[in-house]
C-alpha cells in the first residue's frame, strides 16, 4: 500500500496528525474489510454501500486513489459482483 500523506498533512495541519490517522487506519482496516464481506455475503447491500464509502473516503484522504476508484463503484452498485480480493491486494501493506 502506497501512502501519500500530503494531502492529508494539508487538511490536518501536521505531519503528526497524518501519521495518527494512518495509524487508525491501518489498525481499523481489517475490521472494515471483513465488514464488507460480511455485507456482501449476507446481501446487505446498504452495509456494504455504507462501509465502501467510508473507506473510499479513508483512502482518497491517503492518496490510494486505485483502491477509492473500486470503492465508489462498490458504493455505487453494491449488487454488482465485485473483485474484494483486488480490493484486498490494493490495501496490503
Amino acid at each position: 500500500m502506497n501512502i501519500n500523506t500530503e494531502h492529508l498533512r494539508s487538511l490536518l495541519g501536521s505531519e503528526e496528525a497524518a501519521q495518527k490517522f494512518v495509524n487508525l487506519f491501518r489498525q481499523q482496516l481489517p475490521g472494515q474489510l471483513q465488514a464488507l464481506r460480511q455485507a456482501f455475503a449476507e446481501g446487505d447491500w446498504e452495509t456494504a454501500s455504507n462501509t465502501a464509502h467510508g473507506l473510499k473516503s479513508q483512502c482518497r484522504y491517503l492518496g490510494l486513489d486505485d483502491a477509492a476508484d473500486l470503492l465508489q463503484g462498490l458504493e455505487n452498485n453494491p449488487k454488482l459482483k465485485h473483485d474484494l480480493a483486488f480490493l484486498n491486494k490494493l490495501l496490503s501493506a
